[in-house]
């Protein structure tokens, strides 16, 4: 700013510009640079005369929320890079483009009410449901336990999320590591180390997490939603709460069934309609996790729901001088009640029926013939 005349200056005053936000204990000095952000009188369309898009200053007043909350980076910081988070041992990345819709979901309860602004927010959302992540991810103590709990994995230290950046070339931050990791698992945190492997097998890096093959858009609206699980707890004044929901009614037992397999997340191991193909290395059934197709025929309905009750774990190994599966099937006696598994043994034993009606019918058609 300080190479500006007095004409490109517009009448805008210089040295460092702060916003104190008490309510959010946040400082921010971001003004300093974007000195037209909330004066489109003066806007250029460049910086650093370019006004905030849309009308988000209008309910986000700046002396209110500041700058830091919603679009992340170093709020004290005088040069760009360092104030845009791009420097090492920074771990809150500015939150360019759609990604910073990751960040209304800390006050905003009902995103529906808002779903013109997060549409990427929203389409994560409903794909973290149903890719069946809550099966092994816990989220605000629902979902499963067989990995990592992702309630604030958006404001997490880095060594508590895991992020291995020797993995990937840079830039070493949050936002590219997700990427990554929900795009190529299996290229980040491996899961077993060489040392662990039988010889012969030092390049095996199995995963837990399986590749869901994720196109481009679905990995970055997956990120948005992912980066929008993080520790923020604002003031009562700032949030704005979802109303309460109704409870949700089903034309049947097994059209509720398939709701429970799919709130639980049990597509995200046993694949999209109990179909199986998710990989689990060292796992006896082709290293496979098996699908539910055809459970009706191995199980009654109480040696099921004790299964499902009780969990396996761990897997059964294809071979005894392997390390142990990684996948494995949790307990759900503590988060099904009695009438959710009713419907989800309704829903899995339909399954079976849907794979030998139509080759019955052919069957019977043909027999006719």
């Amino acid at each position: 700013m300080d190479t500006l005349n007095p004409e490109e200056r517009r009448g805008v005053g210089g040295g460092v510009q702060q916003l104190i936000v008490d309510g959010l204990d946040r400082v921010d000095r971001c003004t300093t640079c974007h000195l037209a952000i909330e004066r489109p009188t003066v806007a250029l369309g460049v910086e650093p005369f370019r006004a905030h898009p849309g009308r988000y200053l209008e309910w986000h007043p700046p002396a209110a929320f500041g700058c830091t909350v919603c679009h992340g980076g170093q709020g004290l910081a005088t040069d760009a890079a360092a104030a845009h988070g791009d420097v090492r041992h920074w771990e809150e990345p500015l939150l360019r483009g759609p990604l910073v819709q990751a960040s209304c979901a800390s006050c905003h309860g009902d995103l529906e009410a808002i779903a013109e602004h997060v549409p990427l927010l929203l389409q994560g959302q409903r794909l973290f449901e149903a890719k069946g992540c809550y099966g092994c991810h816990a989220i605000d103590e629902f979902g499963g336990t067989i990995s990592q709990d992702l309630t604030e994995v958006g404001s997490k230290p880095y060594e508590l999320i895991a992020a291995d950046f020797e993995m990937m070339p840079p830039p070493h931050n949050r936002i590219t590591w997700l990427r990554r990791k929900l795009h190529h698992p299996r290229t980040l945190n491996p899961g077993l180390g060489t040392d662990e492997l039988p010889p012969g097998e030092e390049e095996v890096f199995p995963s837990a997490m399986p590749n869901f093959g994720l196109d481009q858009a679905e990995t970055e609206a997956l990120s948005v939603y992912v980066l929008s699980l993080r520790e923020l707890d604002p003031p009562a004044s700032y949030a704005i709460p979802a109303p309460p929901t109704a409870r949700p009614s089903y034309e049947s037992q097994v059209a509720w069934g398939r709701a429970v397999f799919s709130r639980f997340g049990c597509a995200g191991c046993h694949g999209p309609d109990g179909t199986g193909g998710r990989h689990n290395w060292n796992a006896g059934l082709g290293f496979e996790v098996p699908p539910l197709l055809y459970v009706k025929a191995y199980f009654d309905e109480a040696s099921l729901k004790q299964l499902i009750r009780d969990g396996r774990q761990p897997a059964y190994p294809a071979s005894a001088d392997r390390p142990i599966p990684p996948l494995y099937m949790p307990p759900w006696k503590d988060r099904l009640t009695e009438p959710e598994l009713n419907a989800l043994v309704a829903y899995l034993f339909s399954l079976h029926e849907k794979v030998f009606q139509p080759a019955a019918r052919e069957a019977a058609t043909t027999a006719a013939d």
